[in-house]
C-alpha cells in the first residue's frame, strides 16, 4: 500500500465526522421532540426518601436499552450533589443539573447531601443517541427529616434539561460508532500488498 493509500482511512474518519457534526448540529432539536423508545427506560432509585438534615445518601439509576446518549438529572434546591461511581470524564455538572455521558451502561450511582430542612424533588432526562430519542425519568420525592415540626413542602417547579448537551451526547455517541465502524473495516479488509 503506497503513502497516499494510507491516509485514506483517516481522512474518510475526519469526512465522517464532519458531516455527521453538520448534521447532528441540524436534526437534533427536531429528535428531541418528546418521542420516547418503547426498549429504553431510566428509573431512580434513593436509598432514602426521608434523610436527615445535612446527611448524605445515595441515588442509582438502572439503565435498559440506552447504548449511546446521556442522562441529565435535576437536584433540588438545597441539595449538594458529592461524588459519583461514572467516570469522571463522562460527567458534567452545572448548578443543581448534573450530566452523564452513557455508554453501555446499566447503573450509576451518585451520592447527594441533603439540605438542612424541607423537601424537593429529583427530576431527569434521557437521550438515546442511536435512536434519536428520549424521555423523562419518574420524579422522586424527598423530604428531609428534622426534630422541630416540619413546614409543607412547596410545589416544585418542573425543570428543564440544559439546551445542548443532547448535541453533545449524540456528536459523542456518533463519533463513537464512527470509529467503531472504521475499526471493524479495517479488520475484515486487512493490509493489501
Amino acid at each position: 500500500m503506497n503513502k497516499n493509500n494510507k491516509k485514506i482511512p483517516q481522512i474518510l474518519l475526519t469526512l465522517s465526522v464532519v458531516i455527521l457534526a453538520i448534521s447532528l448540529l441540524t436534526v437534533a432539536p427536531i429528535a428531541t421532540v418528546k418521542a420516547t423508545a418503547t426498549d429504553t427506560t431510566v428509573t431512580r432509585t434513593a436509598s432514602t426518601t426521608s434523610p436527615t438534615s445535612g446527611s448524605t445518601f445515595e441515588v442509582m439509576l438502572n439503565i435498559v436499552g440506552l447504548q449511546i446518549g446521556g442522562v441529565v438529572e435535576t437536584i433540588p434546591d438545597g441539595f449538594t450533589f458529592v461524588s459519583t461511581t461514572h467516570p469522571s470524564n463522562q460527567t458534567y455538572i452545572s448548578g443543581q443539573k448534573v450530566m452523564f455521558a452513557v455508554v453501555s451502561e446499566t447503573s450509576i450511582k451518585y451520592e447527594v447531601q441533603a439540605s438542612s430542612e424541607g423537601s424537593g424533588t429529583f427530576s431527569g432526562t434521557w437521550y438515546d443517541a442511536l435512536n434519536e430519542m428520549g424521555g423523562n425519568i419518574d420524579s422522586t420525592s424527598v423530604s428531609v427529616s428534622v426534630a422541630k415540626t416540619p413546614s409543607p413542602s412547596p410545589t416544585p417547579t418542573p425543570s428543564s434539561p440544559v439546551p445542548g448537551f443532547e448535541a453533545v451526547f449524540a456528536l459523542a455517541g456518533l463519533f463513537a460508532a464512527a470509529v467503531l465502524l472504521l475499526l471493524m473495516r479495517k479488520g475484515k479488509g486487512g493490509e493489501r500488498a
